[in-house]
């Protein structure tokens, strides 16, 4: 009797228990349920929607490790470099909207330019790329800093190249809208910053060039032409490129530059001191199988010194593995009655 009465006087003293503390209980909130990201295919490969939007966003990007030696083969310095990118879109009444942006994180070291000169390190960034683009059935208008189009909008040089070279590349603040006409025809006309204002040379003077171009493409290549003024030094410069796109991995390309010039007056649109008023690049590429590359490149100013100019580049690319990329590569360059081997190694992992 006395054990009953111990038992049931134990499940009361629980039964209060239990109910004095499910009074005082904190009650947890249902958790949300997860948004998985969905992939966005509107925009092509890579890209995903930000969970919760609309906006469509890809990320890439490489991380690349150059070993160049100067001229003469007399020492070496080495470059590396992460860049990723980002690139977002979505789809409003005025057309796609997007935001594109790409930064460099560098570290240089080696040696100075001369001989003998102290060793170096330095670590720096660089913003290649934030601009804000709307796409529309006819033409897209873009606003911010990004390269000029005096060297993308025909191709940039010689493609496939580290030493690309000489073809009037500038990465600056912009305005533009190019216009797409159908049946390959393009065209873009531009306010580009002017050198003295992005150096903070010109200080409230009006810095700005003004750049113009046409194009046609095809499946076998492409021809065009563009302009652009110096509104700064009241100078300009033009240039016609044509690049042919062969069946069998063949490609080849040819860019004649001209530039006015004016002594001791600058000129945006001159390639290079050697180039007084004319340079031609010219360069060939001959893919032999998806994994190696053969370029090569030449080019000539007009440097009334010397009596021209030239410099020859070739190298191999070869990709052992998908995104990744291995290419030697050497150049020569004669000026005024001196003439000097360099060249580069890139290891490049894109992603």
């Amino acid at each position: 009797m006395k054990i009953k009465s111990l038992l049931i006087g134990s499940a009361a003293l629980m039964t209060v228990s239990t109910g004095s503390y499910a009074a005082g209980a904190v009650v947890l909130a249902a958790p949300e349920p997860v948004e998985y990201v969905r992939v966005c295919d509107v925009y092509g490969a890579g890209f995903f929607y930000i969970p919760g939007t609309e906006t469509c966003l890809k990320i890439g990007g490489c991380v690349r490790d150059d070993i160049s030696f100067r001229a003469g083969f007399t020492g070496y310095w080495n470059r590396a470099r992460f860049a990723p990118n980002f690139d977002a879109r979505s789809e409003t009444e005025w057309g796609t909207l997007r935001a594109y942006g790409e930064v460099e994180l560098n570290y240089d070291s080696g040696f100075g330019v001369a001989p003998l000169a102290a060793p170096f390190n330095n670590n720096y960034f660089n913003l290649v790329h934030a601009f804000i683009e709307v796409q529309g059935a006819s033409g897209t208008f873009r606003i911010g800093k990004t390269e000029n189009p005096y060297a993308r909008f025909l191709g940039y040089g010689a493609p496939n190249f580290t030493n690309s070279g000489n073809y009037g590349y500038e990465n600056r603040a912009e305005v533009s809208y190019t216009f797409n006409g159908g049946n390959g025809f393009s065209g873009i006309i531009a306010l580009v910053e002017n050198a003295a204002h992005a150096g903070n040379v010109a200080g409230a003077q009006w810095a700005t060039n003004v750049e113009g171009g046409i194009n046609f493409k095809q499946g076998w290549g492409s021809i065009g032409a563009i302009i652009g003024y110096d509104g700064f030094n009241s100078q300009w410069g033009a240039k016609a490129v044509a690049r042919f796109q062969g069946s069998n991995g063949f490609n080849a390309g040819l860019h004649v530059m001209y530039a006015s010039f004016a002594a001791g007056v600058a000129n945006d649109y001159r390639v290079n001191a050697l180039q007084q008023n004319w340079s031609i690049l010219g360069h060939v590429g001959f893919q032999a199988s998806p994994k190696v590359g053969f370029n090569a490149l030449a080019q000539w100013f007009d440097d009334p010194v010397g009596g021209g100019a030239w410099a020859f580049g070739a190298n191999v690319a070869w990709t052992p593995v998908s995104n990744l990329l291995i290419r030697p590569e050497i150049r020569y360059q004669t000026a005024r009655g001196v003439g000097a081997w360099d060249g580069v190694i890139r290891f490049q992992r894109s992603f």
